[in-house]
């Protein structure tokens, strides 16, 4: 079960209190939640690229999920219990029992890049190298970090989810470097399911 670490889980204290929670999804059933959801006037975000897929006797540009098995919904308490009933939801990535606060601000240099026309696909299994500002372009101010020994690409990261989105830039001095940083954060690794109720963990 994806747990995260240092970041904002703290239980939703009032049935009114909004935020961002991270859902993990059964493989490709991604669009399934966000539709249930939306469905129920319940805010979703799936982020997607777009890929050519093969097959023997065709080709299909497909949109694909930028975060595989990822959605991300704005609730309050009571919208939660009702997204949990979405076919194909598993679970929220949570901390200590609570689900995690997805940083708003990533999801918005998330949003802005998918409407950016900028070159971006899903972080590959890379090295990530210093942390720098973006300083031109239609991402100018976001912060991200460079991906080591691949030109003029950086990335966003969501650290919920420990989650990044590659990135490449046209201009190499479109980023000024902010600090050096050169270990990779851990990515979270789906652990097997125990019992849940309601989105929680019990026992």
């Amino acid at each position: 079960m994806p747990e995260a670490t240092g970041y904002d889980s703290s239980p939703i204290r009032a049935a009114s209190e909004v935020r961002w929670l991270a859902a993990y999804t059964r493989p490709k059933h991604e669009c399934r939640v966000r539709e249930y959801c939306q469905d129920r006037n319940i805010e979703a975000f799936l982020p997607t690229f777009r890929s050519w897929r093969r097959w023997s006797d065709r080709r299909k540009l497909l949109d694909l999920p930028l975060f595989p098995s990822y959605v991300f919904i704005r609730v309050d308490e009571e919208q939660r219990r009702r997204a949990v009933q979405a076919p194909g939801f598993l679970w929220f990535v949570h901390q200590q029992g609570y689900p995690v606060r997805v940083d708003e601000a990533e999801l918005e240099a998330v949003r802005q890049l998918l409407n950016s026309g900028l070159q971006y696909d899903p972080l590959p299994e890379a090295q990530l190298g210093d942390e720098i500002e973006i300083m031109r372009g239609p991402l100018q101010g976001q912060i991200g970090r460079l991906v080591r020994k691949q030109q003029n690409a950086i990335a966003l990261l969501v650290s919920a989810i420990n989650g990044g989105v590659r990135i490449t830039l046209p201009d190499a001095s479109w980023v000024r470097l902010l600090r050096h940083r050169y270990s990779r954060p851990k990515l979270m690794r789906p652990l097997p399911a125990r019992s849940y109720k309601n989105g929680f963990e019990i026992g």
